[in-house]
């Protein structure tokens, strides 16, 4: 069954999938079912938006687990250390706040910031929304290079 065929629910879950730690994209199956004439570009918008933004927080929320799972203990504060468990994620996430969640939809980079915003406790609602952000605005983009209907 082709992704056009498949229909917008199948869109959701590969875009929810593209934004979690797994690997994957969506561009593809955007592009098959925008050139399919079968949706319209707002419907194509909404449900990869919304399915991308809720893979984000996820991550988000597996970042919040993480802390809780090694962050208290003390076996995981020298895991830290030992590990350097501050990556450069972490780094621009304490520099620049949830505004750093804006570039969320950027490969390799974007899952990271997610996961960071969760580990260092950024404001939930603002970091969604900064997640959200992004997401939809890179939709819009590809959308609009599609040749938006």
């Amino acid at each position: 069954m082709s992704m056009a065929a498949a229909g917008l629910p199948a869109l959701f879950i590969a875009s929810l999938l593209a934004s979690t730690l797994l690997p994957g994209g969506v561009e593809v199956p955007l592009y098959v079912m925008a050139e399919s004439g079968a949706y319209s570009s707002g419907a194509l918008l909404a449900v990869a938006t919304a399915g991308n933004t809720l893979g984000g927080v996820a991550t988000y929320g597996i970042g919040m687990l993480l802390r809780r799972a090694i962050g208290g203990a003390k076996w995981g504060r020298k895991l830290e250390k030992h590990f350097q468990l501050q990556p450069a994620a972490l780094a621009r996430v304490r520099r620049w706040g949830a505004a750093c969640l804006l570039f969320s939809w950027m490969p390799v980079v974007g899952d990271p910031l997610c996961l960071a915003a969760g580990y260092l406790r950024l404001p939930f609602w603002q970091s969604a929304a900064m997640i959200f952000t992004g997401k939809f605005l890179r939709y819009l983009a590809l959308l609009w290079l599609f040749g938006w209907r």
